[in-house]
């Protein structure tokens, strides 16, 4: 109230409104020193935050890649042993074909039974190198999802007690189907 009071007492004795202008009355030396402070304090605080921060995403970004060079490494694999698995049928294929070309210039029986024979071996060799390949394509899919539910687990359960909780539980609900 008695800076009101003085305020109109200046407005009212020089019929206008200035400024004051000195220095130490006004605490202009306190605001910049506090200004000062601050921003010294501030800026080390913000730097840490920030800092750990783009730490956190940059190991979470480099996790993800690596992730994702083994996923694309296991694809390249799982496309290679496809390959393999094609030419093998091809090659199967050729030779079926020229057994049938040579069998059919032989005796006809003797030729129906030899290439029934080659016919089976060949379809049951395809059938386990491709129950094979897919074996290893589903155990690589299969490891895969699970070490990612083991990490999204650890993840979104902070101690092994809770983890423990949670394993626990899981296995009496697969147990129970």
């Amino acid at each position: 109230m008695e800076i009101l009071d003085q305020t109109q007492l200046l407005t009212a004795n020089s019929g206008s409104f200035s400024f004051n202008t000195d220095i130490f009355e006004t605490n202009i030396i306190n605001i910049a020193i506090f200004l000062v402070v601050l921003f010294i304090v501030g800026k080390n605080f913000l730097g840490n935050i920030l800092s750990e921060r783009q730490d956190t995403i940059i190991n979470k970004v480099e996790d993800s890649e690596k992730r994702l060079n083994e996923a694309t490494n296991r694809l390249t694999e799982a496309k290679k042993q496809l390959s393999q698995a094609r030419v093998i049928i091809d090659e199967i294929k050729k030779e079926t074909k020229l057994t049938k070309i040579n069998l059919l210039n032989s005796d006809y029986t003797q030729a129906q039974n030899e290439l029934d024979r080659r016919f089976n071996s060949a379809t049951t060799t395809l059938k386990n190198r491709e129950r094979l390949i897919l074996s290893e394509i589903k155990q690589s899919i299969s490891l895969l999802a699970l070490k990612q539910v083991v990490s999204t687990i650890e993840k979104q359960t902070g101690n092994e007690a809770t983890q423990i909780a949670y394993m626990q539980e899981s296995i009496k609900m697969v147990g129970g189907m």
